[in-house]
């Protein structure tokens, strides 16, 4: 598979997976709306090629995927925020436009690569989450689950082409990556306030938990994944297992930024992002899956995590410390 297609290119996975891709001699294409700021390290390569178009150009989609031998579809709505505010597009675009890419590649040979999200498991109490874990769900009233029954419904379609032999795929379930290049998370929002010596926000009391895992081995996992044809045709958590609360990633980002660790400001779920949304207490993966089939694991700690993307930030926007 050395000739990719990559839907949102230029987005955070998107532009990390690219880069990989160029580093190992594959010629890559990247689809997305935009010229990121990351694209100029690109460039030097002379199998890159940045496409910027909506995905929902059926005609540009289908020449890329006719060029290609593997498609990995990253192209999603994927910021809580918009789950709420712009709800139809989340559903247009991570929903419907997903499966137009499943059916441009079915039947054709080419193998899809399917970025899905823990958000599937909804809000099941039993964690860690392993891959068969029942899915557990609000009404359709809470807007928050648009996105998760969307990449679920994709999940759902992929399986079924592959069962009837009409597509091999590999289907991974993200949990909470971070690094350079995030934006518009949590992670990031923490690393911008704190950079600028403002308050943290956090929403909700900071007791929440979430497993953060470092976009390096994240990319180091999926790697492994499609370099293993045994390990296809099969979902997988990847993800960090190490519990931490918001509270505790606020407080780590203010000691390595050099802020005071009281330096935080609360505000209900409720305020700051009204009745349509509901959190998540707990998320965690069960990971014996992946480690099973690829040796894989989470090795990098969430302080030097936080200390390489806090560096990278601060090079962005031109600070010192």
């Amino acid at each position: 598979m050395d000739r990719v297609l990559i839907t949102g290119g230029m987005g955070f996975l998107g532009s990390h997976l690219t880069q990989r891709f160029l580093d190992r001699g594959c010629e890559v294409w990247a689809l997305d709306l935009f010229e990121a700021p990351c694209a100029q390290i690109f460039k030097q390569y002379d199998k890159y090629h940045l496409i910027i178009d909506t995905i929902k150009n059926l005609d540009t989609l289908r020449k890329l995927v006719d060029r290609c031998d593997l498609v990995c579809h990253l192209a999603a709505v994927a910021c809580p925020d918009q789950y709420i505010d712009k709800t139809r597009k989340v559903m247009d675009i991570t929903l419907r436009s997903g499966l137009d890419v499943v059916e441009l590649i079915r039947l054709t040979g080419k193998f899809l690569f399917f970025t899905s999200t823990s958000e599937v498991y909804g809000r099941n109490p039993k964690v860690p989450w392993s891959e068969d874990d029942d899915r557990v769900l609000g009404s359709t009233d809470i807007d928050r689950w648009c996105y998760s029954s969307a990449k679920a419904t994709l999940e759902h379609y992929i399986r079924a082409c592959h069962l009837d032999e009409q597509l091999n795929y590999l289907n991974i379930r993200v949990f909470n990556c971070y690094g350079p290049r995030l934006r518009d998370r949590v992670v990031d929002r923490f690393v911008d306030a704190a950079l600028r010596q403002e308050p943290l926000h956090i929403h909700g009391d900071g007791s929440h938990t979430r497993c953060f895992t470092y976009v390096d081995d994240l990319i180091d996992g999926t790697l492994q994944l499609l370099d293993t044809p045994s390990a296809h045709n099969r979902v997988y958590n990847i993800g960090n297992t190490l519990e931490t609360s918001v509270l505790e990633l606020a407080q780590t980002i203010n000691r390595i930024t050099g802020q005071p660790a009281e330096q935080l400001r609360f505000t209900p779920h409720s305020v700051a992002m009204g009745e349509r949304y509901e959190d998540i207490p707990r998320r965690i993966p069960d990971c014996s899956r992946i480690q099973s089939a690829v040796g894989w694991k989470a090795t990098t700690a969430l302080s030097d995590g936080l200390e390489q993307m806090i560096q990278y930030r601060r090079a962005e926007l031109g600070l010192h410390g």
